[in-house]
Order: C-alpha cells, then structure tokens, then sequence
C-alpha cells in the first residue's frame, strides 16, 4: 500500500513539470515583448525630437528672399492733356482738353502687385466746325444749315476709380501698369443750336439743357518712375478711359420737321441717349514715394 502511495507521488511529480516548463517560457516571452515594445517607442520618440530639432536648425538658417530693387509706392498729384478718341470725337465733337488727377499705390513686400487708387477730373471743349458737320449731317436736310455760337462750354467728366498694380522697379526707373474700374460722372453744358432755311430764308435757335449722367468706367494705364529724391518721384503716365453714360436730354425752342421746315417746339422733347467717354490721357507729375516695410523674421527659440 505505500509503495503504491509512493509511486503516485513520483508519477504526479514527473507530470507537472512540462507544464511548469510552458508557464516558465510564456512569462518569459511577455517580458522580452513588453521590453521590446518600450525600447521601440524610446528608439522612435528619440528620433522624432532629433527631427523636430533638425528641422529648426533647418528654419533658422533660411532667410526670407528680398527682391534687388525694393517694391514701393506713391501718393502722387498729377496733371495732362485728355484727348477725345472714337464716338466721344466723332459723334459729340469733342475737342482736346485737360485733365487733373491724384492717384496712390501701395505695394506689397516681395510681389510685384499692390492695390492703386485714383481720381480724374477732366474738361473737353468743343471743336466747332467738326460739331456743325455732325449737326449738319444728322439733319439730313439741303436747304437748313446749323451753326454753333462762339464761346460755347465744355464737357466735363470726373471719375473715381481703384484696383490692381503691378510694379516693376529698375536701378533708375519703375514702371507701372494699372487695371483699374469705378464710376465716372460725366457733364453735357447747354448748347444752342441756330438753324437756317436756305430757301424760305427763316431761322430758328434749339436749346439743349445741360445734362448729368454717370457710369461704370475702367482704365488701363502705363506709367514710368524716375526717383529724384529718396522720397520724391518724378512720373510720366498714359492712360485709357472709357465709359458710356446715358444722358436725357431736353430739347425746346425751334425743331426741325420731317420734311425740311423750322417749326416752333413749343413743348419740348426729352430723349435719351448714350455718350461714349473714349479718353486717352497723357500726364507728368510729382509723387511722394511710399516703400513696403521690411518684413521680421521672429527668431526661433
């Protein structure tokens, strides 16, 4: 009875080391795992702070690029000749006349553009004879010739406007070019017109209120710049200006009928029409130049 005791002692002994061994070698592999893992993570924090270091280093040592010649600006007072082009010379009979104009820019710290501002203010007077031919022409009529007094008044116009420019300096000269659009506000003086019937020998005045309209306008414009002074400018621009108002006009005293004759406009007539404003404008002045500021690298830590 106690050897059989024995030797089941001796059995269960020899049949709980196997597993004894397997729980030996499984705690044994989690450590390695667990040991693994966190030199991995150590192994790749330590590589993302020697990039985050590295790129710093990176930082520090790239400039911000500065172009040769500095971009700048101006505020400048300008003053020309506006002349008349297409329909605002042929079919209104402008003639060449003045413009005043004060224009700014200011510009960005390494591009080539920057926002511009300006304001024109011109007047065009009449070319008389060219004025009769049109009147003479739309009459259509033989025997009636039209006339103009002496002295007549001048179209006028004001525009306000604003957009981009570009800005390309040199080492003595800038030039410019703008693309700008707003309103402008034109004006139509009074106007006498004296006809005169050839065969019956009558004659008859209309008279043309003046007349106020405004419209979208836009402009191209050219410009050179040629420093003087550290802060003064001397500048030469070409302009084109263009817009088409829409005008009422107000027609009394003497008409023409539709078969020839001088009648007597006793009512009035009011009609509506567009006037194209085509306005190349050519004009020197002096500018106040206006430089972008530096830009500061903050330092990093």
């Amino acid at each position: 009875m106690n050897i059989r005791i024995v030797l089941m002692i001796v059995v269960l002994f020899f049949l709980s080391q196997p597993l004894w061994a397997q729980d030996t070698v499984k705690h044994a592999a989690k450590h390695i795992h667990k040991t693994h893992i966190n030199d991995s993570a150590q192994v790749a924090h330590s590589k993302h702070d020697s990039h985050i270091k590295d790129t710093s280093h990176v930082l520090k040592k790239r400039p911000v690029v500065m172009p040769k010649y500095p971009r700048d600006g101006y505020v400048a007072v300008m003053g020309g000749l506006c002349l008349p082009l297409a329909a605002y010379a042929s079919n209104a009979g402008a003639a060449t006349g003045s413009d005043f104009s004060i224009s700014a820019a200011f510009p960005g710290i390494t591009s080539h553009s920057g926002i511009a501002f300006k304001f024109d203010h011109g007047i065009n007077g009449f070319n008389q004879s060219r004025l009769e031919g049109i009147e003479n022409t739309v009459s259509g009529f033989s025997n009636i010739s039209c006339t103009f007094p002496n002295g007549l008044g001048h179209y006028s116009y004001s525009s306000y406007l604003t957009g981009l420019y570009v800005t390309y300096p040199k080492k003595h000269i800038t030039i410019d070019l703008r693309f700008l659009a707003g309103v402008m506000v034109a004006n139509i003086p009074d106007i006498d017109i004296t006809y005169y019937d050839e065969i019956k020998g009558n004659s008859g005045i209309n008279y043309q209120g003046a007349t106020t309209a405004s419209a979208f306008a836009f402009d191209l414009g050219f410009e050179l710049r040629y420093p003087f002074k550290p802060r003064f400018c001397i500048i030469l621009s070409a302009d084109y200006l263009h817009a088409v108002p829409s005008f009422t006009m107000v027609n009394t005293g003497s008409m023409l009928s539709s078969y020839g004759s001088i009648e007597t406009n006793s009512e009035g007539t009011e009609v509506t029409t567009n006037q194209p404003f085509n306005l190349f404008n050519l004009s020197v002045g002096i500018g106040y130049v206006i430089s972008a500021q530096k830009r500061v690298v903050p330092k990093a830590n």
